[in-house]
């Protein structure tokens, strides 16, 4: 059977320390080591694996087996990139596999739609109307194509710069712009025909609709 892996908490306490120093305990298999090394990230990863789930139950279980996968992978991380990079991209890697895994059951929900411009200030500001709208962007979120999802939730909702993305998604910045353009459009779009059809309500938004996250774009409770 082996030695069952570790089950990482959603919420870290763990005092903080030298990056370096943690990332070798980390390499050693010590646990704590790599708790306190991604503590800052695992709410993010919560919420990147919840654009690809239904609920957060689920989106605990996929960030839970990400963050599994990347302790177990610790030992070929070189400190090349910055340790957000690198477990934003085995995060991102899990959460394809996931979507891969049920592709057949999603294919509908998951198709590409038309183009056009959203303003991102006025996609966070959305959120604040409160929880069912927050959801009603998340839904419309699940429809956008990965490759147009995880660029928006990482620069939208994560707040991340173009170049980090573009290493976490491995290519240039320009792709990376271009697919944030895009997926902007889409979502827009989904928000306007998800409000008609409910007879109301916002017409786009990117921040968090998760009450228990730290992110700085949390809405006021």
């Amino acid at each position: 059977m082996g030695t069952p892996p570790p089950r990482f908490s959603s919420d870290f306490r763990l005092a903080s320390g030298k990056d370096r120093t943690l990332l070798q305990r980390a390499r050693q298999g010590e646990v704590a080591a790599f708790e306190a090394l991604i503590e800052p990230h695992v709410a993010s990863a919560r919420r990147l694996a919840y654009s690809f789930c239904h609920n957060w139950a689920d989106a605990d279980d996929l960030a839970q087996e990400a963050l599994i996968k990347a302790f177990r992978s610790i030992a070929s991380f070189r400190g090349e990139a910055s340790v957000a990079t690198w477990l934003y991209t085995v995060v991102r890697s899990a959460c394809l596999d996931w979507r891969r895994s049920r592709q057949t059951k999603n294919r509908a929900a998951e198709d590409s739609l038309s183009d056009e411009q959203l303003d991102p200030q006025d996609a966070q500001d959305a959120l604040l109307a409160g929880k069912d709208e927050a959801e009603q962007l998340w839904s419309a979120l699940r429809r956008l194509d990965p490759r147009f999802r995880v660029p928006v939730v990482l620069c939208d909702i994560e707040g991340m710069e173009y170049e980090q993305i573009a290493a976490i998604e491995r290519v240039p910045v320009g792709t990376v712009r271009s697919r944030i353009s895009r997926g902007r459009r889409q979502l827009r779009d989904l928000l306007a025909e998800s409000s008609a059809q409910l007879g109301g309500g916002p017409e786009s938004g990117t921040r968090d609709a998760d009450p228990s996250s730290n992110h700085r774009s949390r809405p006021n409770s």
